[in-house]
C-alpha cells in the first residue's frame, strides 16, 4: 500500500523563507488503495543542535547541545487525543497548512560540528504500526538590513600594525601595513575593494600577500559546558610583491560567495562571524606578517549613493510583520505604516547554496522516513555595484622606494 506525499509552499518553491513571515504550503497526499491512521499532521519545527567528540589522554569527551526555537503542529485527519481511526481514501488529497515563523530566529546553517535547522514534517500516526514520516527542510533567515545595523558599518575601517624580524644585531627596521575598507558591512555577491598599503623599511622583500576571507563558527555544548571554533576561508586572492625599503598601495577586489549571514546574539549554541586576513609573506625569513579586520555579512546591503547625491538603494526600516511575497523569493518586505517606499533600482537576489558549508540529514531523527535526507539551506546572492576603494594618504602612489631609509 503506496501513499506518496508532496510538501509545496505559496509563491515560493525553493521554501525560503525570513524570520517573523507567515509559511503557508499544501500538503499533497496520494494513495492507491484506503489507508488507515489515527491522525495525520503537519509540523514545522527549528531547532538548533550541536556534537563531537574530543580526546584527551586516554579516555573520549562528548559534547552535545539542543535549543527549540519552533514548534507548531496542525491536525489534516484525526487526533492523537482520540483512538478513532481514519481513512485515507485512494486518490490524491490537498490539505492547506500555515505557520507563523518567530521574529527572533537564527539563520539557517548546516555545519561540521552542529546546525540550525528547520523542517516541515507530515506524519501518519499509527499506533498498531508505526508511523510514517515525510520531511522538507526549509531555510529562514534573519532578516539582517545592514542600514539598520550598527552605523559602524557604513563608515570606513582602517587597521594598522607594524612587526620588526629577528632580534638583537640582526633586527630588521619595522614593516607597517595598513588595511583599509569602504564599509564593514557586505552581502553575497558584493566584491570587497581591499586597499593594502605595506610601508617596508626593512632589509628584506614581501614575496607577496594572501588575502583571505574567513568565517569563524564558534560551537557551544550545554553537556558539558565547552565550546570550539571551525575556521572556515570563504575566499582568496593574492597581492604582487614589496620590495625591501619601498612602499606600495595594492588594492584586490575579494568576492563573497554565497554564505549565512554573521549571527552572534540569536542562537546559544552556534555564533557566526567573518573577518579578513592580510598575510605578508617574507619567504627569504620564513615569516609572515599578519592584520586581520573584522565585517560583517548582512542579507540587506547598504545604501549606496549616487554621483548625484541621490541614494540609489531604500532598503525598508526593521518591522515586527512581513509579508507574504508577492513573486517568488522576493526581497522581503515591511508591512508596517512606516514603510518608506522601497525602490525598484535594486534587483531582488537569487537564493543559491554555499559551497562551503555542509549538506544537512534530515532525517537522522526519524526511524521510518521518507523522501530525501539531503538538506542544504540557500542564502541572498545579489547582483550589485561594490563600493568604491578608500584613498588613504599612505596609498596615493602605486609604489616607490623609501628613500630616507637606503644607505
Amino acid at each position: 500500500m503506496v501513499v506518496t506525499c508532496d510538501i509545496s509552499f505559496d509563491n515560493n518553491k525553493d521554501g525560503t523563507f525570513y524570520a517573523g513571515q507567515l509559511v503557508t504550503g499544501c500538503v499533497t497526499l496520494k494513495s492507491d488503495k484506503i489507508k488507515e491512521v489515527q491522525a495525520a499532521l503537519v509540523k514545522v519545527v527549528g531547532y538548533s543542535i550541536t556534537k563531537w567528540s574530543e580526546r584527551k589522554m586516554a579516555s573520549t569527551n562528548l559534547f552535545a547541545g539542543r535549543e527549540e526555537y519552533l514548534s507548531s503542529q496542525t491536525y489534516l485527519l484525526g487526533s492523537e487525543q482520540s483512538n478513532d481511526r481514519h481513512a485515507i481514501q485512494a486518490g490524491v488529497h490537498n490539505y492547506n497548512f500555515a505557520c507563523q515563523l518567530p521574529y527572533q530566529c537564527p539563520s539557517s546553517f548546516e555545519g561540521r560540528y552542529g546546525c540550525i535547522r528547520y523542517i516541515v514534517k507530515v506524519l501518519l500516526i499509527r499506533p498498531w504500526k508505526f508511523d510514517q514520516a515525510y520531511t522538507h527542510g526549509i531555510t529562514v533567515l534573519k532578516m539582517m538590513d545592514l542600514n539598520t545595523e550598527t552605523p559602524q558599518l557604513k563608515r570606513t575601517a582602517h587597521s594598522e600594525n607594524y612587526r620588526t624580524f629577528c632580534c638583537g644585531p640582526c633586527k630588521t627596521e619595522p614593516i607597517k601595513m595598513e588595511l583599509n575598507l569602504p564599509q564593514a558591512g557586505y552581502v553575497p555577491g558584493q566584491r570587497i575593494p581591499v586597499t593594502v598599503v605595506v610601508i617596508n623599511n626593512s632589509n628584506v622583500a614581501v614575496s607577496e600577500l594572501r588575502l583571505s576571507l574567513v568565517m569563524l563558527v564558534r560551537y557551544f555544548s550545554l553537556t558539558p559546558e565547552h565550546s570550539r571554533v571551525d575556521r572556515i576561508v570563504i575566499s582568496k586572492s593574492k597581492g604582487d610583491s614589496i620590495l625591501r625599503q619601498s612602499t606600495r598601495s595594492l588594492t584586490i577586489d575579494m568576492d563573497v560567495p554565497s554564505t549565512p549571514p554573521t549571527c552572534v546574539a540569536l542562537c546559544n549554541l552556534i555564533q557566526i562571524a567573518y573577518h579578513l586576513e592580510v598575510e605578508a609573506v617574507i619567504k627569504s625569513l620564513r615569516e609572515k606578517q599578519l592584520i586581520t579586520m573584522p565585517i560583517t555579512i548582512g542579507t540587506f546591503p547598504l545604501a549606496v549613493a549616487t554621483e548625484n547625491g541621490v541614494v540609489r538603494q531604500q532598503p525598508p526600516r526593521r518591522s515586527g510583520r512581513y509579508e507574504l511575497p508577492e513573486n517568488e523569493l522576493p526581497v522581503v518586505r515591511a508591512i508596517s505604516s512606516e514603510l518608506r517606499q522601497d525602490s525598484r533600482d535594486i534587483a531582488p537576489p537569487k537564493y543559491i547554496e554555499s559551497k562551503h558549508t555542509l549538506r544537512g540529514n534530515i532525517n537522522e531523527e526519524e526511524l521510518h522516513a521518507f523522501g530525501l535526507n539531503e538538506f542544504a539551506p540557500l542564502y541572498p546572492v545579489y547582483s550589485i555595484p561594490s563600493p568604491a576603494p578608500v584613498i588613504s594618504p599612505n596609498s596615493q602612489n602605486i609604489g616607490f622606494v623609501n628613500q630616507s631609509f637606503e644607505k
